[in-house]
């Protein structure tokens, strides 16, 4: 299936320590979190002292986002390896606006990398707060991944409609894949199996699937591994801290958002300012989904007219556009 998943291939080899303890973690992206991902990047380089290779996925990116990567690996002195991915190997898979296509990419690098043991996958809006150590040096033993549990509201939510008995429904932001194991079990097989039959039942796609593929071949982590709501635990001890709801801290709405807080405003941002996106702007929104989280937002911030005009223009895009 993947033999031509692959269009080209980048590689910014710049780390210094060629050590065979090497740490291998994944993206899957487009332009729209290059920036996100290379500040996520960032975050784990400066909280962790190890080698990395860093796999990023992605469907073409703009020579501007290669470059900048290609900066960001010889700055960091890492290495960093950009694979582009041919959609059409997963033209039939449904996709959202707030889930496209390289949401499935996760599947594909335990099938690149198949000569390594494990694969860290993490998703672009996803930044490190501390070390990592203790997960990176993780013993899955015959489990297939490693992941954390969601929300409980999630949990309930989802373990509902999808019908499953006894299990913890979990979060897919940051996944352990022990690469053999997972081969072997044709994850990915079974993944694209269970989506097909039914897609209108898999609300958030892959990580539905993935839920129901795996029952019972899960190692649960504590939930400062991917971190959605730092009120559930010590704020001190977070590792990696997931940027799951929206707006994003890289959108306009971000300030002004109900989400936005003391603790969380610039933790996004005084990362961002040392990667080469560090003259982006904040971003404006580009679907309905935005315009409504913005349009949210403003009137959360008290400004109701320009809300109204927000609001407008994202009835008009949803059913119109």
């Amino acid at each position: 299936m993947f033999s031509n998943a692959i269009n080209n291939k980048y590689e910014y080899l710049f780390a210094a320590d060629k050590s065979a303890n090497t740490i291998h973690i994944g993206y899957g992206i487009d332009d729209n979190y290059a920036r996100c991902m290379g500040t996520s990047i960032l975050s784990i380089c400066r909280h962790n002292n190890a080698a990395f290779t860093f796999h990023i996925l992605a469907v073409k990116l703009n020579h501007t986002n290669i470059d900048r990567i290609k900066n960001l690996a010889r700055q960091l002195n890492i290495n960093i390896i950009v694979y582009e991915i041919n959609p059409a190997i997963l033209r039939e898979l449904p996709t959202f606006v707030h889930l496209p296509l390289p949401t499935y990419f996760r599947f594909i690098l335990p099938y690149i990398l198949h000569e390594e043991k494990y694969i860290y996958y993490i998703d672009a809006d996803i930044i490190c707060l501390n070390s990592a150590n203790k997960l990176f040096s993780l013993d899955l033993q015959n489990n297939i991944i490693a992941a954390v549990p969601d929300l409980d509201w999630m949990n309930k939510k989802r373990n509902k409609a999808l019908q499953l008995k006894d299990h913890t429904y979990f979060n897919a932001g940051v996944l352990v894949i022990n690469i053999a194991v997972w081969n072997n079990f044709s994850v990915m097989d079974k993944v694209l199996a269970v989506i097909k039959k039914d897609p209108v039942l898999f609300r958030y796609l892959d990580q539905d699937a993935l839920n129901v593929v795996l029952h019972n071949k899960v190692l649960y982590l504590d939930k400062i591994y991917n971190c959605i709501d730092p009120a559930a635990v010590n704020r001190n001890d977070i590792v990696f801290l997931h940027f799951a709801a929206h707006p994003k801290p890289w959108n306009i709405a971000w300030p002004i958002s109900s989400i936005c807080n003391d603790f969380n405003r610039h933790l996004y941002s005084a990362c961002e300012q040392h990667t080469p996106w560090k003259n982006e702007v904040l971003q404006m929104p580009r679907n309905y989904k935005e315009m409504k989280v913005y349009a949210k937002a403003l009137r959360h911030n008290g400004n109701i007219v320009k809300s109204l005009g927000w609001y407008i223009k994202y009835l008009v895009k949803k059913y119109a556009g």
